[in-house]
């Protein structure tokens, strides 16, 4: 399919796990009474499974191998828009009909996905406890049950212009962040023709920088306890990094849409950016829309906060819920195969790149291929390397509200130098504490 002027969005419809959308069959009330367990060649039926681009397809990889398992079982894979598929997966669950058997869920959003109406799979789970990379059960556990089953976990690693780095001397990449900037910001800035990074005050800052990043350091916004984070010396050290590369040393491109339209694959395409801070999705996007860079790119682990250890963090996600229902049983086992295998998430990579947080499956050779786009580097095993210690993070049920009402207004105005950091974070801690 030819993709031009790729949004972040649309890439993650087509192409990459991310969020999830639905609307169809057999969700039914969770009174309904259930039939006692079958053995695999007797358990038969017909599994809804919702998802948007290319969730629906990586569902479909699955099938032989399931069959092969379960021959009376068949799946029809619902292909439902992001934009869709939250709040018609919250209708039918209401409504105890009218939903899928499964469905995926964004990340961010899979806390809203929790309780009633939703299978507890707590008991299902505990032989995968520690097959998981543990970050990912931030999305999935609360109360002390679990309430899905974890999927995509893209890590963020650094990627740069080998070439840059050449011509500028560079041999090695500097220990921390602060080094990083302090030390290749003036060897790879040329303004107006190249900049070490891009960062625009105004466009997704939380998404692609602050939150990460807060992260990375060890920080958030909240805890699972109700503690607020944001606002603590972490949180002033990332925001002052950012002011720092945005207007004191001018060392970030800004006025582009990154990773979501024309103006960063311009900006890609005219060699103006030496380093991305980059997930596995955004390397399909990057192959597809700038094929002519191929070589040019290298991957390593992100820079460490001072006084830290983290070399990644979390850029993205979902996650697969189950709704009560008479299939549940039959739903749970077919998410098993697909997400809680090697051979099931080698089956869903294959096919649509989707990345795993299922760690077992990070032996497999696969991920020691050459990689031509990094000049022949097995970027595969530096994401793989990265996954299982991708640090803590926490969303809760009122996450994307307070994100989007609350504290990306805030984070915008101090990055855009219409208010202090002190002032902006104050703002956004008194805005969290009357919706927590």
């Amino acid at each position: 399919m030819e993709m031009k002027n790729l949004s972040r969005r649309d890439f993650l419809k087509l192409a990459l796990g991310t969020t999830a959308a639905g609307i169809l069959s057999s969700c039914a009330p969770s009174a309904a009474t259930e039939a006692p367990a079958a053995a695999p060649a007797e358990m038969a039926g017909k599994l809804a499974g919702w998802g948007w681009d290319p969730l629906d397809m990586s569902y479909k990889s699955v099938v032989p191998q399931f069959q092969a398992k379960y021959p009376n079982v068949e799946l029809d894979a619902v292909n439902v828009p992001w934009d869709d598929i939250h709040p018609k997966l919250i209708a039918a669950i209401e409504a105890g009909s009218g939903g899928p058997d499964f469905a995926a869920v964004e990340g961010y959003l899979a806390p809203q996905f929790q309780g009633k109406g939703i299978a507890d799979l707590t008991e299902h789970m505990k032989p995968y406890m520690d097959k998981v990379a543990a970050a990912k059960f931030a999305e999935v556990q609360s109360d002390g049950k679990i309430w899905g089953v974890p999927w995509e976990l893209p890590p963020g690693a650094l990627l740069y212009r080998s070439d840059m780095f050449e011509e500028a001397g560079i041999t090695e990449i500097p220990a921390t962040w602060e080094e990083f900037t302090a030390e290749l910001g003036p060897k790879l800035t040329k303004e107006g023709q190249q900049y070490l990074f891009a960062m625009d005050p105004t466009f997704s800052p939380t998404f692609y920088w602050f939150r990460p990043l807060l992260y990375q350091i060890g920080s958030g916004y909240y805890s699972e306890d109700g503690t607020i984070l944001l606002g603590d010396e972490k949180s002033k050290r990332v925001l002052q990094w950012m002011i720092d590369a945005i207007h004191t040393n001018k060392f970030a491109l800004t006025g582009i849409e990154y990773f979501e339209g024309p103006s960063w694959w311009s900006a890609l395409k005219d060699n103006k950016v030496a380093t991305v801070f980059g997930a596995p999705w955004m390397v399909g996007m990057m192959k597809s829309q700038v094929p002519e860079q191929e070589g040019l790119w290298k991957a390593a682990p992100l820079p460490k906060w001072e006084g830290t250890d983290a070399t990644t963090t979390l850029l993205g996600g979902a996650s697969v819920i189950i709704p009560d229902g008479p299939n549940k049983e039959l739903a749970w086992k077919f998410v098993e195969e697909m997400l809680l295998t090697v051979e099931g998430n080698l089956a869903v990579y294959k096919s649509t790149s989707i990345w795993p947080s299922f760690t077992p499956v990070f032996s497999d050779k696969i991920w020691d291929e050459p990689d031509a786009y990094f000049g022949g580097q097995a970027v595969g095993r530096v994401f793989a390397d990265l996954t299982p210690n991708v640090p803590a993070y926490y969303y809760g049920k009122k996450f994307n509200e307070i994100e989007s009402n609350v504290i990306r207004p805030e984070i915008i105005k101090i990055l855009s130098g219409e208010q202090s950091i002190d002032d902006g974070l104050s703002k956004a801690v008194d805005g969290i504490k009357q919706m927590l």
